[in-house]
């Protein structure tokens, strides 16, 4: 049973293109920086998204009935103004968050480019101090060898002296009888 990759980026890119124009948020500048659709990476599109839709209180107000629109229109005015000690503290909270989000991006940025640093740098010196190592284990590795092959001739001598002394043994008892 094969499954379909979801579109994932093209479902992101289709829900911005529909909620921007509804929330307000495609008509203000972005605070500093380049527009969302020419940003890097995702990351900065979000925080850019982040940055110009935290202002939830100055929403335009509009209304796509024709017959009622202005009633419609009062009517969300005067809902703002009883929301608006609510909707203050939201956006108060909202720009505080995009601050915090912002903030953490930068320092994530720098930590993976602290990372490659080190990376390149730990790679660097073990390739440059590869071949004394290398050296230093083929040393160790033939001196391993050597001490190895000693001791099979020290076995093998043993083993002799084993089979002598045996043989003088039996001879002893042999006179002795």
């Amino acid at each position: 049973m094969q499954y379909e990759e979801i579109p994932t980026q093209k479902i992101i890119d289709r829900l911005r293109q529909t909620l921007e124009p509804r929330i307000g948020i495609a008509e203000q500048p972005l605070l500093g920086t380049e527009n969302s659709a020419s940003a890097r990476d995702e990351d900065d599109e979000d925080i850019a998204l982040l940055k110009t839709g935290f202002d939830i209180y100055n929403i335009p107000i509009t209304s796509y009935q024709r017959r009622l629109g202005s009633a419609v229109i009062a009517v969300r005015k005067i809902v703002r103004k009883l929301l608006r000690p609510v909707l203050e503290r939201q956006v108060i909270y909202n720009f505080a968050n995009t601050r915090v989000v912002q903030t953490l991006s930068i320092q994530l940025q720098k930590l993976q480019e602290n990372q490659q640093t080190l990376e390149k740098k730990i790679q660097s010196e073990f390739s440059s101090a590869s071949p004394e190592v290398t050296a230093q284990l083929e040393t160790q590795q033939n001196a391993i060898a050597a001490f190895q092959s000693e001791i099979e001739q020290i076995k093998a001598v043993q083993q002799q002296h084993t089979a002598i002394l045996e043989k003088l043994t039996a001879q002893l008892l042999d006179r002795q009888q």
